[in-house]
């Protein structure tokens, strides 16, 4: 039985739908991705502005005091007695080196809260201490 060859042998086609669909995935995963590498924020802070401010692009142990003098660490709310117990907790964590600790402080917020958090802070031994601005138009 003499089979033909031009019965078994298709054309190639090229199918665009799947390639869509994979460029589509794609893009998809680089949107997500570069949310997650800008620092978000869910607490509502409205920072100070300055003429000089730099944009900070390493990871940071980040703590938020907002309008109303709450205190959050990485967005999970705390008390000033219990910062300093949490953010040793969090830098032992780390074992390769210590996070920088970046204070986001609310302009309405009360100075003295910011100060004294930042005063534990260094009285601890954590030298790398800053504080968030946003840069003046």
């Amino acid at each position: 039985m003499k089979l033909s060859k031009k019965r078994f042998q298709k054309p190639a086609r090229f199918e665009l739908l799947p390639l869509l669909d994979v460029i589509f995935l794609l893009l998809i995963f680089f949107i997500f991705v570069m949310l997650k590498m800008t620092m978000q924020s869910s607490i509502n802070i409205e920072l100070p502005q300055l003429v000089d401010s730099k944009q900070q692009t390493e990871e940071l142990l980040i703590i938020s005091i907002n309008s109303k003098n709450q205190i959050f660490i990485n967005e999970e709310m705390t008390t000033e007695a219990l910062l300093l117990p949490q953010v040793m907790t969090l830098q032992e964590e780390q074992k390769d080196q210590k996070l920088p600790i970046l204070i986001r402080g609310d302009k309405q917020s009360n100075l003295g809260v910011a100060l004294s958090i930042l005063d534990k802070l260094r009285l601890s031994g954590f030298q790398h201490v800053a504080f968030a601005t946003e840069k003046d138009k």
